[in-house]
């Protein structure tokens, strides 16, 4: 799967999730508005999800993460207005132990991570 064009008014959603116990400040949700990041930010953030999301699969599939104790990132990409963008929402479950370190990072820091 291709990431496809963020447009201003995309919403990156990111979260751990999975395992037998939940640990709250293990899942923590990010969320990141590219609207408020600067052109280098959200270059930054395209690159970190052109490299998670082909490893990745849809919810649902019978490949998709979350078996068992098996931990993963959960990427959600929303477009606040679908209609002029003609974008549908996308969920990409990327197994932990094949999340690239820039999407750990970003997970753990949030926006912080993608100013340079």
């Amino acid at each position: 799967m291709q990431v496809p064009e963020l447009t201003d008014d995309a919403v990156v959603e990111l979260a751990r999730e999975g395992g037998v116990a939940y640990i709250p400040h293990l899942s923590g949700l990010r969320r990141i508005a590219l609207s408020t990041l600067s052109s280098a930010q959200r270059q930054r953030v395209v690159n970190i999800l052109e490299q998670a999301i082909p490893r990745g699969e849809p919810p649902g599939q019978r490949s998709s993460p979350g078996g068992g104790d098996q931990r993963y990132f959960r990427i959600q990409i929303i477009w606040t207005r679908h209609n002029q963008a003609q974008y549908t929402d996308i969920i990409v479950l990327v197994p932990e132990q094949e999340a690239p370190e820039s999407l750990v990072e970003l997970w753990q820091k949030g926006e912080g991570c993608v100013c340079d």
